[in-house]
């Protein structure tokens, strides 16, 4: 089933939240905030206009900000395709930077379930001279998703939230004493996150980068002040990125004598999950896990690094039986194999979907297959396994059966936007559920504000709206 195709969604995405899902109680209030100054140098003072949106259109100030932020858009693609014809692929990247210019809009709270106004891109982050008790940030204009989380002495990190939802909200005499903050996807390749606070003493820190911390640990100071800013990736940052840690080690994952190491900020020995960029590991009493483990309540693997896996068809094979598991509210869907009588419990894949309001909760079965289907009067989709009456997992939306009629959208703003109900994946996602899963998997959807095991996945690399085929189409020769 399929909604309405909404082809204004590249005006849509420029105010519409990336939301994570659909209806949830974990959200902040969204309301435009004071300034819009996305990759700006920042200013000495806090005083910000905001830039109306306008739709597609590239306006003046974004691209003098794209320049400031380190991203050259006066000049055509300099890499040249052969017989010197201009790189297209190069340029439609540029022109899909140049429209995908993220904002970043946060708020805290305040005290007693309150929320703060909400905060643009570079604005200092503030709360009267007092502390926070939790932390909600919105990612719009592009693809991607932002992840944040914090720190308290007495409870120690809250786990990774991201796109509006919020932090562990902390009583009112407990304040956040160091952030953490991270990009995934497209908007991750594209820009570095800086960000940095302020405590309660008037210290101000270094900036910390793609998920490090900044603020201070095991000190008994908290912090009263945060801002961000972001760079064009790999860009030279032009403040000062030295101490952003006040601690009496420093926090996170290290070499120490060679070896990976997870040392908490406050000295002590470290055991659960940890992060280095986007890149997961599990540490205990400090040492990387390898190999397979049974943690949470999932089999997961790691390799001789300690790094985890998120897609383990390299090393266990993709011979069924599977359970694949959707997530509606956070638009991710897993695949899980069994580990003997155990059960379900092995997380093999993780796609992105597209959901909506009418996407059914509960268990089914698949009973029928299809490679082609007219989901509307000309809407077609490939790659479909139908999960209960005439709601069915595909692929994103093709003008004709034939793979070279995409609808680029689909591909884009994928989990952004609605399905009438079915469960919308990539094209060479739906195909693998397709070829894997055989009539008769157990299909489980449901609502959590955890996407699953592993972190929901994102898009990538966008692609030019004239592009008329799948990337991920195996049957596409690119």
């Amino acid at each position: 089933m399929m909604r309405k195709l909404t082809y204004g969604l590249a005006a849509f995405c420029l105010t519409a939240v990336l939301v994570s899902g659909h209806a949830s109680n974990a959200w902040a209030d969204e309301a435009r905030g004071p300034g819009f100054k996305n990759g700006i140098p920042i200013s000495q003072n806090d005083s910000q206009t905001e830039t109306k949106d306008q739709g597609s259109k590239v306006t003046e100030e974004a691209e003098n900000a794209l320049a400031n932020a380190g991203i050259d858009i006066g000049k055509e693609a300099e890499g040249n395709g052969e017989d010197g014809v201009e790189d297209a692929a190069a340029k439609a990247a540029q022109e899909a930077l140049k429209a995908n210019f993220p904002r970043l809009q946060t708020t805290v709270m305040t005290g007693d379930s309150n929320w703060s106004q909400p905060f643009v891109n570079d604005a200092w982050i503030t709360n009267n001279g007092e502390g926070f008790h939790g932390l909600s940030t919105f990612l719009t204009n592009i693809v991607g998703n932002v992840l944040y989380r914090t720190y308290t002495s007495s409870t120690g990190w809250s786990p990774w939230v991201l796109n509006g939802q919020q932090t562990t909200n902390y009583a009112n005499d407990v304040n956040i004493e160091a952030i953490q903050m991270r990009f995934s996807g497209y908007v991750n390749n594209q820009f570095d996150i800086y960000y940095t606070a302020k405590l309660e003493d008037g210290t101000t820190m270094g900036w910390a980068k793609n998920g490090t911390a900044t603020g201070t640990m095991g000190t008994g100071h908290y912090i009263t002040g945060f801002r961000m800013a972001f760079y064009a990736k790999n860009s030279a940052f032009p403040y000062s990125t030295e101490k952003p840690l006040i601690s009496a080690v420093p926090d996170g994952i290290q070499q120490v004598d060679g070896a990976l190491r997870y040392v908490n900020g406050d000295g002590s020995a470290f055991t659960g999950w940890a992060w280095s960029g986007n890149e997961r590991y599990y540490f205990v009493d400090s040492n990387p896990v390898t190999g397979w483990q049974y943690i949470d309540g999932f089999k997961y693997y790691f390799d001789e690094t300690g790094r985890m896996l998120n897609d383990l068809e390299p090393v266990m094979g993709a011979k069924g039986p599977f359970l694949i598991s959707i997530n509606k509210q956070m638009n991710t869907m897993t695949v899980f194999a069994k580990d003997g009588e155990r059960g379900f419990i092995i997380p093999v894949k993780s796609f992105l979907t597209s959901t909506g309001p009418d996407t059914p909760l509960g268990t089914f079965q698949t009973p029928a297959k299809y490679r082609w289907r007219d989901m509307n009067h000309g809407i077609f989709t490939q790659y479909a396994t139908r999960i209960w009456k005439g709601f069915l997992i595909h692929s994103i939306l093709y003008s004709k059966p034939n793979g070279m009629t995409l609808d680029s959208s689909t591909y884009n703003y994928l989990s952004i936007a609605e399905s009438a109900g079915c469960i919308r994946l990539l094209s060479g996602d739906a195909k693998w559920v397709y070829d894997h899963c055989a009539l008769g998997t157990t299909v489980t959807i449901y609502n959590s504000p955890v996407p699953g095991p592993y972190e929901r996945p994102a898009i990538e690399q966008i692609i030019p709206e004239s592009q008329t085929w799948d990337p991920t189409d195996p049957n596409i020769a690119h």
